[in-house]
């Protein structure tokens, strides 16, 4: 049973209705009707079942849904995706434009039922999907209103939106990620340098004793050994790839001099620089 208040419309585009013959059905995904409303309240629809799925993208303003349970609030550049044979209900309380399709297709729900697992249920989505999938409605909804609409670019163009609605949400990046992730990549960078902890920590703008503690949270080690760490590796792969001597390695790779690269390389190897160069020269050889 679909209950649908006609007053609360102002302006609309469509509806552009799309006739899909039993191939397109059996086979593709494919658009039942679509339009382009601009609303106002008190627009209402209030859905028992429909055997149909339908994705609604916020030009400007808002909509309200109750969907899956959850009440929310979808706002201009936002989108929502709803599975009409589940009970549903969205109004408008102010002015708002809506690009809307209802669509169908055989692989649709388990399709669905996957993109809600991977995003919270709501079938809500943010600008960072939205940026993606709004030329993909623009092509379908340009498609319908064609007197002989093209139903594999509309097939493509759904399970193009599909696709892209299913990636993770973003993970938003902590303040202290932030930080580690810039000292890891000015760290990469200036390996070869005489830089110290405390040169890395004022390059976020932390004290040295505050920054060797959240570096040691987050990396389970302490920012002079991943220094060190990342030096040795460095000076690994110059002693297999160059036969460049061990003077040159130890300052290209930010040791203080020879002796101190010598020893920093066999207390974590276990073995001589020169040593560790003829075990990998001799396999080139073998």
């Amino acid at each position: 049973m679909m209950i649908h208040t006609e007053p609360g419309i102002i302006k609309r585009d469509g509806v552009y209705f799309c006739s899909s013959d039993s191939f397109t059905q059996d086979n593709l995904f494919y658009i039942l009707w679509g339009a382009v409303y601009s609303l106002d309240s008190p627009y209402r629809v209030s859905r028992s079942y429909m055997d149909a799925f339908m994705l609604q993208y916020i030009v400007s303003g808002e909509l309200n849904f109750v969907l899956r349970g959850k009440t929310f609030t979808a706002k201009a550049n936002e989108a929502v995706l709803l599975n009409c044979r589940e009970k549903n209900l969205y109004w408008a309380d102010r002015q708002a434009v809506v690009k809307w399709f209802h669509f169908n297709g055989k692989n649709t729900l388990p399709l669905l039922n996957y993109i809600y697992e991977r995003n919270g249920g709501t079938g809500l989505f943010k600008k960072n999907y939205t940026k993606k999938i709004e030329p993909y409605i623009d092509s379908i909804l340009n498609e319908i209103h064609k007197k002989d609409s093209n139903v594999f670019s509309i097939s493509h163009n759904i399970y193009s939106i599909l696709c892209e609605l299913s990636a993770p949400p973003a993970v938003l990046e902590s303040p202290a990620e932030k930080t580690i992730r810039e000292a890891l990549s000015f760290i990469q960078s200036n390996y070869s340098k005489s830089i110290s902890v405390n040169d890395i920590a004022a390059h976020v703008s932390l004290s040295t004793y505050y920054f060797t503690r959240l570096f040691s949270k987050y990396m389970h080690l302490s920012p002079h050994t991943y220094l060190l760490s990342t030096r040795l590796e460095a000076a690994k792969k110059i002693l297999i790839y160059t036969f460049e001597d061990i003077e040159t390695i130890s300052l290209r790779t930010g040791f203080q001099s020879s002796s101190h690269f010598i020893r920093a390389f066999k207390k974590a190897n276990n073995i001589t620089p020169n040593n560790f160069r003829k075990v990998f020269y001799q396999k080139s050889i073998d």
